[in-house]
């Protein structure tokens, strides 16, 4: 029995020390994953960064925008001036031609005075000199009505070349400034595009976080009351094997005898189960979590038939250390037979259905962290 025992053990540390090694690998998987969280959240960072940019950009083409709007505005106020300066330019140059033409007809009068004087020799002189004084004071009002208009043309073809000047150089500037925005309006629908691409990388990076951070806080939650657990368990009242085995005896006889070919004193049997927490050890901040809970399970291939129930042990986050007893239906020799009876030549080995109850221990893992593990 003690042998059992401490192979039983052995076979436990063994099974300890691969368990360890897995958890081990996980813990490296888990810091694994919360690395590339980190670097996730990074690429998230650097992806908000990017469409802050582009939206940045996109602001700075609104005001590009708003800047050409504003020249455009000028450039018809100044368009508008010009011709309105235009305008005014003809209306003078028509009231110069028109005094000109007065002019003319004052000189064409003044020498038509001369003829008559010439041709009338009794013409009054008094009344010539004050015709041609009264003619040359015409001429001469004509004269600065007429230098007045020629002075208001010249500011108004100086008021002229300014606004064409004006003009020119807000011509330019719109020119500058539509391909400014035609460049914009490009890289703006370019920006869009890209602006698109980042959202949608941004959900899937979001996603694929969201993804990761959910496995490890579904493999290492510490809280769950319920785990699903699987593992080994060792039972001590093995499935009896039962036999018949010829012999001879002491007269040479051949005989048949019952035998149990799986006569051992252990047993061990794959199981699963869940454990319910009842009590929670675990210390504030501490690396690993321990608890004591409630186990129920079930063994072998027929479930219904072989059940375990006892005190769950949790240590280390996952390993399930487990005592109790285990309710199993076994078939047993009837009444009448047993372990090393001798048939006659027609008896036949006789089997019942009963159930036993015997103890068991059993070491097992967290379902999901298998899974888990699996998965990686």
């Amino acid at each position: 029995m003690n042998r059992l025992i401490i192979s039983f053990f052995v076979v436990t540390v063994s099974i300890l020390n691969v368990k360890a090694q897995e958890t081990l690998d996980s813990i490296i998987e888990t810091e694994f994953l919360k690395s590339q969280i980190s670097l996730l959240s990074e690429e998230i960072d650097s992806l908000k960064n990017s469409i802050a940019e582009q939206k940045n950009y996109i602001k700075k083409m609104e005001s590009e925008k708003y800047v050409l709007q504003h020249i455009n505005d000028t450039l018809e106020h100044i368009n508008e001036e010009f011709r309105t300066q235009l305008n005014e330019k003809s209306h003078l140059l028509e009231e110069q031609i028109k005094v000109l033409q007065q002019k003319e007809i004052l000189f064409a009068e003044k020498e038509q005075l001369y003829r008559e004087a010439i041709n009338n020799s009794n013409i009054d002189r008094a009344k010539l000199e004050g015709s041609l004084q009264a003619k040359n004071a015409s001429i001469e009002g004509k004269e600065k009505e007429i230098r007045y208009l020629e002075q208001s043309i010249n500011d108004k073809e100086k008021n002229i070349s300014d606004k064409d000047k004006q003009l020119t150089v807000a011509t330019t500037e719109k020119d500058k400034y539509s391909q400014l925005s035609d460049t914009l309006r490009e890289k703006l629908v370019t920006a869009e595009k890209e602006l698109l691409k980042m959202n949608e990388e941004l959900k899937y990076t979001k996603q694929r976080a969201a993804e990761a951070e959910a496995k490890i806080a579904q493999a290492t939650n510490r809280k769950k009351k319920v785990r699903v657990i699987q593992g080994i368990s060792m039972r001590f009242y093995p499935i009896p094997e039962w036999d018949i085995l010829p012999f001879l005896d002491e007269n040479k006889q051949l005989h048949n005898r019952i035998i149990n070919r799986n006569n051992g004193k252990v047993e061990f049997d794959f199981v699963t189960g869940a454990s319910v927490m009842l009590f929670d050890f675990t210390k504030t901040n501490a690396r690993f979590s321990h608890d004591l809970g409630f186990y129920v399970g079930f063994g072998g291939q027929n479930l219904f038939k072989n059940f375990y129930t006892g005190i769950s042990y949790k240590f280390l986050d996952f390993f399930h250390l487990t005592a109790g007893v285990n309710v199993a239906q076994y078939k047993v020799l009837a009444d009448n037979q047993y372990e090393g009876y001798v048939l006659d030549g027609v008896e036949k080995i006789e089997t019942v259905n009963q159930w036993k109850v015997t103890p068991f221990i059993s070491l097992s893992l967290d379902l999901e962290f298998l899974s888990y593990i699996g998965k990686k």
